[in-house]
């Protein structure tokens, strides 16, 4: 669903991808290093699984990933799918679904394969505190404007609209109560 190269690739060969994985399904953020007999060959073996998150669902995986300026690892998951998103995921701060999260990916805190920067938005909150904004239905692609620095994102709609989003800490994009600029449920 997604690939980006570490900031320090050139260093230390390192990549991350995300995809989707059966039995159970689930998103896979893994870390690969590249191949020390070919360079433009992986080294399967390397892999190293930075989070999971389980779909409920066959749709809405998200898939984008990108190293921000800030050099943080930035990565989208849809809403988990479902026509409507029956799990009301989008609103619910407890889960990583209709996000996009943020982490460092070279630093670990305990338990965890990355760690959560200390500036994010929800690190101190009843929430997932990799959570960088939320209420997304299916962000699936996103990209940084390196002259304004705005992170734009590009939302699957349910029915009505799509949407081009700019992408803020902390905001509520309003999935699944609105779609675009209407209610969703009036």
């Amino acid at each position: 669903l997604g690939l980006a190269f570490h900031p320090n690739f050139n260093e230390n060969g390192f990549f991350y991808v995300n995809y989707t994985q059966y039995g159970p399904r689930r998103n896979i953020i893994a870390r690969y290093e590249v191949s020390s007999s070919n360079p433009n060959e992986a080294n399967y073996e390397s892999s190293f699984i930075v989070l999971e998150v389980n779909q409920p669902y066959y749709n809405h995986n998200g898939g984008q990933i990108g190293f921000g300026p800030d050099n943080y690892l930035y990565i989208s998951f849809g809403d988990g799918g479902g026509a409507g998103d029956p799990d009301a995921n989008g609103q619910d701060l407890s889960t990583l679904l209709g996000t996009i999260i943020r982490i460092d990916i070279d630093n670990f805190d305990e338990g965890l394969n990355y760690s959560v920067p200390d500036d994010n938005p929800f690190i101190d909150m009843v929430a997932r505190p990799e959570i960088y904004a939320y209420g997304l239905r299916n962000t699936w692609r996103f990209s940084w404007d390196f002259n304004t620095g705005y992170l734009w994102g590009a939302d699957v709609g349910q029915y009505s609209f799509e949407e081009i989003n700019i992408i803020e800490a902390g905001l509520n994009y309003g999935w699944k109560i609105m779609e675009g600029n209407q209610c969703y449920y009036p």
